[in-house]
């Protein structure tokens, strides 16, 4: 019961704000402070409905498109997936809201037939998701660059990814030179102060964004530097996540795009660019992958993704990795060991699921 208590539902970095300076992930909080003292609304209960409507249209998308479009919702109780976002109580995050921003950039995107309002339109959109979180910007770049059908390194594609520097410039600004300081939380916390004070020590959590330290750089992390196989562990967990969403999307997909390992390939070398610098690694699993998956079904039939690999696999393979999905484990955040692995593989969430079941009668 404790995961749907009131206060979980509570984002902190939803609260980040520009009182203290311009700083990174701060444009989503000021406008909520615009809105609370001009409007007279309370923000955290604003916050808290907005939160459960990104959530129910979040499973609104999930069921409506994996029905229409049949595709096998299985993979939605992949260790990477849904299963251990939830299991560990890191749903309620900014990752919902970049999810469903996404879904409505690419529906934008798709409905402009105007190449430069498209570019003008991917900038301006992408920039302000950044400005409220700059891990938008790694795990949506391919996709878009899926979307503006870029199938080789022409001149002309080239272009492309040229039109789309200045989202590229805001990103390393904001994440290089604009983290915080330490004394900024505190003008942060007390900007919120006049609206009540019952969620202002979740809000205090928001520590990290401020005090990025070497903890956070998985070569420096303690428990990789004291077993340096772990990162070997690490490596190999994401390459068998990688094979598993690769059998899944090939056979899912493979009617619409013929380029699905280099797109993947692509989106899980943002993952562990991420997580070199940032711990959070089952967040950054389940949104590439969501995001990947919705990519293939709103991308247009016949657009191309750098063609070098087209993949022939056997109905067989696919009936394996069903079973073989239950048996994936994956590094909740801050480090990696067999024992975490095992413990956070699908087939003990379901069996630990059934037992509290049992032991209620």
């Amino acid at each position: 019961m404790d995961y749907f208590n009131y206060e979980k539902l509570i984002v902190k970095g939803f609260y980040i704000n520009y009182e203290a300076g311009f700083i990174r992930r701060g444009l989503f909080g000021s406008i909520l402070l615009f809105l609370a003292k001009n409007i007279s609304i309370n923000p955290f209960k604003f916050q808290i409905i907005f939160e459960v409507i990104l959530i129910a249209f979040l499973m609104y998308l999930i069921i409506k498109d994996f029905y229409k479009y049949k595709i096998q919702p299985y993979i939605l109780f992949g260790s990477f997936m849904l299963l251990n976002i939830i299991a560990y109580k890191m749903f309620f995050t900014l990752d919902v809201f970049m999810f469903i921003f996404f879904i409505l950039q690419m529906n934008l995107i798709n409905k402009i037939n105007t190449f430069n309002i498209k570019i003008i339109t991917i900038n301006l959109t992408s920039i302000f998701m950044i400005l409220i979180h700059e891990a938008y910007f790694i795990f949506t770049f391919f996709p878009i660059l899926y979307l503006l059908n870029v199938n080789s390194l022409s001149a002309q594609n080239i272009k492309k990814l040229f039109l789309l520097f200045p989202s590229f410039i805001v990103f390393l600004l904001v994440g290089i030179c604009f983290n915080g300081f330490g004394v900024d939380i505190n003008v942060i916390i007390n900007s919120w102060g006049e609206f009540g004070t019952m969620h202002l020590k979740e809000i205090g959590e928001l520590y990290w964004v401020f005090n990025s330290s070497d903890e956070v750089i998985m070569w420096k992390i303690p428990i990789f530097k004291s077993h340096p196989i772990y990162l070997l562990g690490f490596l190999l967990n994401t390459i068998l996540i990688f094979f598993c969403m690769l059998i899944y999307l090939n056979k899912n997909f493979q009617s619409k795009s013929n380029n699905i390992f280099t797109f993947l390939m692509c989106q899980y070398i943002a993952i562990i660019l991420i997580s070199l610098i940032a711990v959070d690694y089952v967040r950054w699993f389940w949104l590439s992958n969501i995001i990947t998956i919705f990519t293939l079904i709103y991308v247009k039939t016949n657009n191309g993704f750098l063609k070098i690999v087209n993949l022939k696999l056997t109905n067989k393979l696919y009936s394996v990795n069903k079973f073989i999905l239950l048996f994936i484990g994956l590094p909740l955040g801050a480090s990696w060991s067999p024992t975490q692995f095992i413990y956070t593989m699908p087939i003990k969430h379901f069996f630990d699921f059934g037992k509290r079941f049992l032991l209620l009668f």
